[in-house]
């Protein structure tokens, strides 16, 4: 009774705007307090915001974050989205194809989904247009495509998080979502090719001279993503120190290519510490929630009634499956994770299926839900920064969702898609 009371009240706060960091916390904490009593009250809640985030790897994610901030700051998203224009934007289907390698290009240089799809919104969407694109199906490219691209190619910020709270190696989650990554990306690429054959959707071919003085602004950031993924790979150093050389590296190639100043990099700072703050707190009432669970006991039944059911772990996979579309409708991603692991991820192992793989599947199925009604912040966020309708956005989102159903489809079928880096690694 105590946790169904504790549920329905999480819920209620979600809905009515609560920060769901500080939801957590309050009915995580208020169910402790029914369920442990005061004594277990007081001895968690006094320790639990330090130990929670008391982590050497956890600090790979403001690294991550500020590496993304001096990428971003340096204005590099609308030098590679021209460069790849000038290589490729003359064949047809050609612009939305430069899209597609500039969301997955900007989107490994950021690792986050939000920050990825507001910028490529400013940036691709009106060039498609003037490409004779529709604008329902370049909002919906951008929207669908970008921030998926984002969490799965490294360095990605929800993948650490799933890393850390499950105990699983962030090396291996970063490098699992690369496979993942490209696959959908070359299924972007030939639905955009094949539908854009008959249209006259090409511009004017650079020359070889504009081509490579393209590259004279996004070379350097580039090969900075690429040799911390190379560290990341080959165990050259923890995933921490490859995040904490690519925010060294990123803040000098910024000054040297005059793109950053005093006051840009302050606000990369600003923007790191707000944005880690916000993840942190999610963490600390996602660890509160878990101990509230933990005395109530919730996990340890809900195993023993699967165990129990007599459902085979392919039904139960759907199941869970089913259930991530789901709350990806009314949730965000990070907080879906935070409050669902703790429970999903143990009978994922009791199972018998791979952590690293179904941190990679569940990662791509929560971004699924951004994109989709009712809260789906990704078609918000490219609406307010196209001037599209939000409905025009979906509309156009809708061929991109099942493609992205069908990479989960692929995931599944195919699990060495995201395990075979990680097991060579």
């Amino acid at each position: 009774m105590t946790t169904a009371f504790i549920i329905v009240l999480l819920l209620v706060l979600l809905f009515i705007g609560m920060p769901i960091g500080f939801a957590l916390i309050f009915v995580g904490s208020l169910g402790i307090l029914l369920v442990g009593g005061i004594d277990a009250f007081f001895g968690i809640l006094s320790s639990t915001a330090y130990r929670s985030v008391n982590s050497f790897t956890l600090t790979t994610i403001p690294l991550f974050i500020l590496m993304a901030n001096f990428i971003s700051k340096s204005n590099i998203a609308k030098d590679l989205y021209d460069c790849i224009l000038k290589w490729i934007g003359h064949i047809p289907g050609g612009v939305g194809v430069s899209t597609v390698f500039a969301s997955a290009g900007f989107g490994t240089l950021s690792g986050s989904s939000i920050a990825a799809t507001s910028i490529m919104s400013k940036i691709c969407i009106p060039e498609m247009v003037r490409s004779n694109y529709k604008p329902s199906f370049s909002a919906g490219l951008v929207a669908s495509s970008t921030g998926t691209l984002a969490v799965l190619i490294p360095p990605s910020v929800p993948l650490i998080l799933y890393a850390v709270q499950t105990e699983t190696s962030i090396g291996q989650l970063l490098i699992a979502g690369v496979i993942p990554g490209v696959v959908l990306a070359i299924l972007l690429v030939v639905f955009i090719v094949f539908s854009s054959l008959n249209k006259n959707t090409v511009i004017e071919k650079a020359t070889w001279a504009e081509r490579f003085q393209s590259l004279k602004f996004i070379w350097p950031m580039v090969v900075l993503v690429i040799v911390v993924l190379v560290i990341i790979y080959f165990g050259i150093a923890t995933s921490t120190e490859a995040a904490a050389f690519g925010a060294l590296g990123a803040l000098i190639i910024g000054m040297l290519l005059k793109r950053l100043n005093v006051g840009s990099v302050v606000d990369a700072f600003k923007d790191a510490l707000q944005q880690t703050a916000m993840i942190f707190t999610i963490v600390i009432g996602g660890y509160i929630f878990a101990y509230f669970f933990t005395l109530s006991g919730v996990g340890q039944s809900m195993i023993a009634a699967i165990s129990d059911s007599g459902l085979s772990k392919w039904t139960i996979l759907f199941l869970i499956i089913l259930f991530y579309l789901i709350l990806g409708l009314f949730m965000d991603l990070i907080g879906s994770m935070i409050l669902t692991l703790p429970l999903v991820f143990p009978i994922i192992v009791s199972l018998g299926f791979d952590p690293v793989w179904f941190g990679v599947l569940v990662v791509l199925l929560l971004e699924i839900g951004l994109v989709t009604p009712p809260v789906g912040i990704n078609l918000f966020i490219t609406s307010k920064y196209s001037k599209i309708p939000v409905e025009k956005v979906f509309y156009g989102s809708v061929p991109f969702i099942f493609i992205l159903l069908f990479l989960v489809l692929l995931i599944v079928v195919f699990p060495d898609l995201a395990l075979y880096l990680p097991n060579n690694m």
